[in-house]
């Protein structure tokens, strides 16, 4: 069963979908239906026993939304997320269909949503994936061909033959052909564990969770290994943790990074309206000696119509100066989402970011698309989207970084707009563009991708084409790059999919071609 709606008080109705995509800049969900939800409504996670804000919708097609986090939650391929469709758009009223736009890193994969029973029912629900990808690159460079495989596997079994216990994990297995010996020597070079971890609930408010898994409390510190209890009681609830971090240089295990910690949190929900926050104070360790001492503090409200806020802070209490431990208030990391859709057809999200850059252990993003990535955080960013009419929507983001180690500041702006449903043609076309300015170079792209369905949506393909400019401040060198994509899915079966997407980087002397194939079943 691709989803569900399920009623929450009078008058709102909660329709759950999944993670369909995660890209650098938007996460995408597949809900069964997108009817009745809106350009710059919020989705929501569990956490616990309520419903948390954390995505807000900046763009639609019939059964996908595309969004931005509003949180600092770490979100997974088949994350659970839920739309809350409120009065008569939940009865099939009108509703407004866009298309997302560009996916930059991979085809979108389909995604089905799950049917989620707050009745007693004993019947075994497993949900899940499995997939198993093929990167091969080539080019025509004195490169070898490298080949690429990765195996990935994310499995949710709640309430165990009715009991108390749940299992869930994410993890994928890569490696590259030829390099065999590198996974013999260290199996974390391969293996990547996200989520591994078996949750226990004693009752509906007390529950103790065993092995990696990333606390939605306080979510920007990523996952924990090791034992992490929590109590709700009426509004509040409280927790502590025991265990460690992962390895920073693979994301395996190091039993010698130990931490622990305790929280407390809020939150309230009534009306279509809701709030959380969370205070937590964790201590970390290198080698069981005192690494770091600080102060974490999370908060999401939507307590003000059409208006979402997130914000979230570190406050580091402990330093070595001098060799010697020192006492210290000092803010490491701040973070501030707030949305506003002004309309059905207009949002507006403005964000300031200076948290660290993200580490990734995997990742198949290309090299403009890290450059842009990484120079456009920890500054300010701007966005905004205006749905045109039912086939045309547009965008556009701008963004502004000024560190104390850039000589110059961070300068971005781009922007999309997207026609779909093209008369005669029946095609869904986007363009965007980009223009960044660092102190080093200044980066222009310019791109067209045009996609359509075929047999009711069995299959679906696209084209696009990008062109890249960049101009490096040393040397004053510039170069050139035509980047070529097609792409191709079947859905073979309701939960069994075959994608295939070739990218080919063209430059003056050189030509570089990637090609990436995917099957994947969901269960």
């Amino acid at each position: 069963m691709l989803g569900t709606t399920l009623n929450a008080q009078p008058g709102v109705v909660e329709r759950v979908g999944k993670v369909s995509f995660i890209s650098s800049q938007n996460i995408y969900v597949k809900f069964k239906s997108a009817e009745g939800i809106n350009i710059g409504d919020t989705l929501y996670i569990p956490t616990g026993d309520a419903l948390s804000p954390a995505l807000v919708v900046n763009g639609l097609s019939s059964v996908s939304c595309l969004c931005s986090s509003i949180t600092g939650h770490l979100f997974a391929i088949d994350h659970i997320v839920i739309a809350r469709i409120i009065g008569d758009r939940a009865d099939g009223g009108a509703n407004v269909v866009v298309p997302v736009e560009k996916v930059d890193d991979q085809p979108v994969m389909a995604a089905d949503t799950v049917t989620v029973n707050r009745k007693v029912d004993h019947k075994q629900k497993v949900r899940g994936t499995i997939s198993v990808n093929s990167y091969t690159a080539f080019s025509d460079t004195d490169n070898p061909v490298s080949q690429r495989f990765r195996y990935t596997l994310s499995l949710n079994v709640p309430a165990i033959g009715g009991s108390g216990f749940s299992f869930e994990t994410h993890t994928s297995f890569n490696h590259r052909q030829g390099e065999w010996d590198v996974v013999k020597d260290n199996i974390f070079s391969a293996l990547k564990i996200y989520n591994l971890s078996v949750r226990y609930d004693f009752n509906k408010s007390t529950r103790i969770t065993i092995g990696r898994k990333i606390n939605p409390m306080i979510s920007s510190m990523g996952a924990i290994d090791g034992i992490q209890f929590e109590k709700n009681i009426r509004n509040f609830s409280f927790g502590v943790i025991a265990g460690s971090r992962p390895d920073f240089t693979d994301y395996g295990f190091n039993l010698s990074l130990f931490q622990y910690g305790a929280w407390l949190g809020y939150s309230t929900k009534s009306n279509g309206k809701s709030s959380q926050s969370s205070l937590a104070y964790i201590e970390q360790t290198n080698d069981f000696k005192t690494d770091r001492r600080f102060l974490y503090f999370q908060h999401s409200n939507s307590l003000i119509r059409n208006l979402n806020l997130f914000t979230s802070a570190e406050v580091d209490l402990f330093m070595i100066e001098n060799g010697a431990p020192v006492t210290t208030l000092d803010l490491t990391g701040l973070y501030l989402s707030l949305s506003y859709r002004l309309s059905g057809k207009i949002s507006i999200t403005g964000a300031y970011d200076a948290r660290k850059n993200v580490v990734y252990y995997e990742t198949y993003k290309s090299f403009t698309d890290r450059i842009l990535e990484e120079e456009m955080r920890q500054g300010y960013r701007l966005n905004g989207s205006w749905r045109i009419n039912p086939k045309m929507a547009t965008g556009i983001q701008a963004g502004y970084r000024f560190l104390k180690s850039d000589p110059v500041p961070t300068k971005s702006i781009s922007g999309y707009y997207t026609y779909n449903d093209i008369p005669l043609l029946r095609l869904t076309a986007t363009l965007s563009g980009s223009y960044l300015m660092t102190s080093h170079s200044d980066l222009v792209i310019g791109g067209i991708d045009l996609s359509k369905d075929f047999s009711g949506g069995r299959f679906r393909s696209g084209i696009g084409y990008s062109y890249v400019m960049n101009s490096l401040t040393e040397g004053n060198i510039s170069f050139v790059q035509h980047m070529g994509e097609f792409n191709f899915a079947w859905y073979i079966l309701e939960k069994l999919s075959l994608a295939l997407n070739y990218e080919g980087t063209f430059e003056s002397v050189n030509a570089f071609n990637t090609l990436y194939i995917q099957l994947r079943q969901r269960f």
